[in-house]
């Protein structure tokens, strides 16, 4: 028996097997959003049901499906094969209902958007849909994990779909989200054991419905506008955010048992009236940060702080910082060694040498067009944004594998082909389309997702096995057959 032929007698061996089929299945389809319409879900169902309910939810594997018309629910609803969904996406707008020629002519007279809940299937996962005037029927599925209430500038109206959801939620639900402000009018909300995530900006009127299971903590934010908003969240601990919407009263200490603060209308503030627990703190106006900052802040916003930073400022526990306005030269070992995410949206400065610490993934200088000769290489970055992609870059991903690059320019002399990228994500930000020119690309490049880029077909290496791209004329024939192209959407 040759070689080959063993090799080929082993494969099919293993591929007979079913449990160990389904096993490598699972294992290279996990963490994948699946985007299937109707009738790619008609067309395509016999593969689809290779995967079971339950691999589905161990993998988190997801069929998805965005109803965005009536014909979309007629489809669905008649589809024998809709149990294979996931998630549905309703569009705004968009009637969940199906009716004979009376009921269309009385539909046309109403203005309520009708929603048919007992149209949806057992065994939905996940539902997203719109705050909108909606009459209701029926109930939702009781497998529903995840509910997603979407926000089209409605959410002072009271909605009779939300009310009836509220009153009585799925008992598996595991994560809730409801747009910022949403009106609830419904004596009481309570929320199930499973829910683990919960993200709702409001004040404390539309808190108060909600029934907490004990020792439970979400990431709601409170949105405070009274002294009432400040009353209600020092005695309802399962809150751990608060946004400032009123000018903020050192007299007025906050809770204790906050994490996440944002202050937008402050004058002065103290480093002793800040919360021990907190770990992430936004600020909107400038004030002094000698003294301000407490050891244990992970994340620090900044939007208007255009000040020199100082050795000491910041705490060496901040591994996200955000600097909206700050354009003054940084001195070394002034960023904290742990930063891993840093954007300064307004900074053009040259860079010195330890002034950007290793740690670094995301790195995001929407103004910047100087160079990071002096930085060196930063090996952990896998996001990159800048106005101009200048040739020092090469020194500063040499040796990243993987990368998304944001710029509106591409500088003189820019080659990345000596780096060992394999996957380079690579977006045009600006309304020009510029073309790549030769050695732009890095030698060892296997994947490569462009946008808002043209005429790079004979700049693709060898190695490249996958190309996305929006590119509408793409000339196929200066592609080698072994890439896999795929159109994306404009």
């Amino acid at each position: 028996m040759t070689t080959s032929t063993a090799n080929t007698h082993i494969f099919y061996s293993i591929w007979r097997n079913r449990l160990i089929r389904d096993s490598i299945r699972n294992y290279v389809c996990r963490d994948t959003l699946i985007d299937a319409s109707i009738e790619y879900l008609n067309n395509n169902h016999r593969y689809l049901s290779q995967f079971s309910y339950h691999d589905k939810v161990q993998y988190n594997i997801i069929i998805h499906c965005n109803i965005k018309d009536t014909d979309d629910v007629i489809g669905y609803v008649n589809s024998k094969h809709r149990d294979l969904i996931d998630r549905i996406s309703i569009d705004d707008g968009v009637e969940v209902a199906i009716d004979n020629d009376d009921q269309q002519q009385q539909q046309q007279e109403s203005e309520m958007i009708r929603y048919d809940c007992n149209l949806l299937h057992q065994g939905l996962r996940s539902l997203s849909f719109y705050n909108q005037y909606t009459s209701v029927g029926g109930k939702l599925p009781e497998s529903i994990r995840e509910l997603t209430i979407c926000s089209m500038d409605t959410d002072e109206i009271s909605c009779p779909l939300v009310n009836m959801i509220l009153a009585e939620l799925p008992p598996q639900l595991e994560r809730l989200s409801l747009p910022e402000g949403l009106k609830i009018d419904v004596p009481t909300c309570r929320l199930p054991d499973t829910l683990n995530d919960f993200e709702f900006i409001t004040t404390h009127k539309s808190f108060k419905p909600f029934v907490v299971p004990p020792n439970k903590v979400f990431k709601c934010t409170i949105d405070i506008q009274s002294n009432q908003d400040l009353q209600w969240l020092a005695h309802n601990t399962w809150v751990h955010q608060a946004m400032y919407s009123i000018d903020f009263d050192e007299n007025n200490p906050m809770p204790s048992h906050l994490t996440r603060v944002e202050l937008y209308l402050i004058k002065t503030l103290r480093g002793d009236i800040l919360p021990s627990s907190l770990t992430s703190l936004s600020i909107d106006d400038f004030v002094s940060l000698d003294g301000l900052l407490r050891p244990g802040l992970r994340k620090l916003e900044l939007y208007n702080y255009d000040n020199p930073l100082k050795q000491g400022h910041l705490p060496d526990s901040l591994t996200e910082l955000d600097l909206g306005c700050y354009n003054q030269p940084l001195e070394p070992f002034v960023l904290p060694k742990n930063l891993t995410r840093l954007r300064m949206e307004s900074f053009n400065q040259d860079f010195q040498a330890n002034t950007l610490p290793r740690s670094l993934s995301y790195l995001e200088l929407e103004s910047f067009k100087g160079s990071f000769e002096h930085v060196g290489p930063l090996d952990n970055i896998c996001g990159l944004t800048v106005f101009s992609l200048h040739k020092s870059v090469a020194t500063l991903l040499q040796n990243v594998k993987k990368v998304e690059i944001r710029t509106d320019q591409i500088g003189k002399n820019v080659f990345l082909k000596d780096t060992a990228i394999q996957d380079l994500v690579l977006y045009n930000s600006s309304d020009t389309r510029y073309k790549l020119y030769p050695e732009f690309l890095p030698s060892a490049l296997q994947k490569l997702k462009i946008r808002g880029f043209k005429k790079f077909e004979n700049v693709l290496p060898t190695s490249c096995i996958s190309l996305k791209t929006d590119m509408a004329k793409l000339n196929t024939k200066l592609i080698p057959s072994s890439v896999k192209i795929t159109k994306l959407k404009n």
